[in-house]
């Protein structure tokens, strides 16, 4: 299967960018040239994204792992830092859990939970969370379970699929995501929406929304050795900081070595390409201090 990806730098630690769900290598525009200053940089289409092939395969994080475990060996060829956004980062502790030997660190941009909202919930999840909290969470887990089976028939996945790669629904969207609305340019919106005009889009589209949603970071966790760097913004609405999730990242540099945290006010989901000016540097400098 072809992976695509955008490469730049000539030295350094290699560094390599793993983006979120429904984007690409492109959301990580402007942090391959801020990093390719002082290291090699590969960004990296994810299957089933971007320009990347889109097999009709069962999708899994285990797929999206072994895709960069391969890239780090037959393209990087070297030990690298693996950067993620969203279930990039969950790709990126993946392969920190599974193949130490090529991670030499990993930095996680808001963590997501899960390949999609099917996220598995931990005992404790809620604890010292208000009732309406714990109302609310068996509620969505059934709408998510009824939406999980609707779309499995394609009679009602593909309107839904075709509604959503629209470009003014795609713009609206991401709008709904980032900070600054000037980020939210042609060059981004197109570079989603063409991708959804490949032939293999839909069924990768319901393939990734009806997949396992894999393990928590949590359970990841105790097989990943290698430094960490998180970053989250303060204003996520995906993976809030408030929610458990966001809490055990908070909590995890008092219990883990080698873990630096550091949230960015007023910023969202997606800060590498939302604030680029603001977080590329967090990354280098970290980088090249390992």
């Amino acid at each position: 299967m072809k992976c695509a990806y955008r490469a730049k730098g000539d030295a350094g630690t290699p560094v390599v960018l793993v983006h979120g769900f429904g984007v690409s290598s492109y959301q990580y525009r402007d942090t391959i040239d801020a990093l390719a200053k002082t290291n090699r940089v590969y960004a990296l289409d994810l299957l089933g994204f971007g320009l990347s092939d889109q097999p009709d395969v069962p999708y899994e994080m285990e797929f999206w792992r072994d895709q960069v475990s391969h890239f780090i060996d037959d393209v990087v060829k070297a030990t690298a830092v693996v950067v993620g956004n969203s279930i990039g980062s969950l790709a990126a502790l993946h392969v920190a859990a599974k193949a130490p030997e090529r991670v030499a660190g990993v930095v996680l941009l808001n963590c997501a939970g899960g390949m999609n909202n099917k996220v598995k919930r931990l005992p404790g999840d809620f604890d010292g969370f208000g009732w309406q909290y714990k109302a609310v969470v068996p509620v969505f887990s059934v709408v998510l379970a009824i939406i999980d089976f609707v779309l499995r028939f394609d009679a009602v996945a593909k309107p839904v699929f075709d509604g959503v790669r629209g470009e003014e629904n795609v713009r609206g969207a991401l709008r709904g995501v980032y900070k600054d609305p000037t980020r939210v340019d042609d060059a981004l919106v197109a570079s989603i929406c063409d991708a959804a005009e490949r032939p293999g889009a839909f069924r990768a589209f319901v393939r990734i929304l009806t997949g396992p949603p894999g393990p928590r970071p949590e359970e990841l966790m105790d097989d990943v050795r290698c430094p960490m760097l998180i970053l989250w913004g303060d204003e996520d609405g995906i993976t809030p900081l408030d929610f458990p999730l966001g809490q055990y990242f908070v909590n995890l540099p008092e219990t883990r070595a080698r873990t630096t945290l550091k949230v960015f006010e007023g910023e969202g989901h997606c800060l590498q390409d939302d604030n680029p000016s603001a977080v590329s540097p967090v990354i280098g400098e970290w980088v090249n201090a390992l």
